[in-house]
């Protein structure tokens, strides 16, 4: 009876501190890091002698998904300001792809960028009799964060447009746009404070 009850205490003593050793099944939660954000562009629109600069709003939502790879959807435009013929000129872009938030270096973080989307285009005349076309687009991009404050980052990027398909008077070809310029305002990062992706 004395060795029975020695080993139910052995294996009492024994699995308590074992239970401690087990890795909760929380810990392996698949986890997705949500961020959000709104500014300004300044674009050069190229078109003719590359006259056409303008402003407009922007937004930007990215879900980083594994290590610095992600998917972001952005929208931005030229709407504001200008010269004479700018005035005429309006572009709206919403994309979506790939974004890598890099490392990062004190509380610099770099930003990379590939997307896919669609653009609603009014320009001045180009010969055809046709003002407004909508296209799809490609574009690539790069930039920074740098972190502000508790969640909030501020964010600089250059991003180079390509609109396909754009009928040139000039020539009497298609060919590309490739509207470019930078983007700046301030980033959400969803979490705990100061997260970096």
């Amino acid at each position: 009876m004395g060795a029975k009850m020695a080993v139910a205490v052995a294996v009492i003593l024994v699995s308590i501190p074992s239970l401690a050793q087990v890795k909760p099944a929380a810990g392996n939660v698949f986890r997705v890091n949500w961020s959000a954000g709104a500014g300004m562009d300044y674009w050069s629109g190229d078109w003719k002698n590359g006259d056409i600069n303008r402003w407009g709003p922007a937004a930007w939502a990215t879900a980083t998904i594994w290590h610095c790879l992600g998917i972001n959807a952005e929208g931005h435009s030229m709407i504001i300001g200008g010269n004479q013929p700018a005035s005429q000129y309006k572009l709206f872009v919403g994309e979506g792809g790939l974004m890598c938030t890099m490392g990062y270096w004190g509380r610099f973080q770099p930003i990379y960028k590939g997307q896919l989307g669609f653009a609603s285009l009014s320009q001045p005349g180009n010969g055809t009799g046709q003002h407004h076309s909508n296209y799809s687009t490609w574009s690539v991009g790069g930039g920074v964060e740098y972190h502000t404050w508790g969640h909030w980052w501020t964010r600089v990027d250059y991003t180079y447009e390509a609109i396909p398909n754009f009928h040139s008077s000039i020539t009497n070809q298609y060919h590309t746009l490739n509207p470019r310029g930078i983007t700046f305002g301030e980033t959400y990062r969803f979490g705990p404070a100061g997260t970096r992706f």
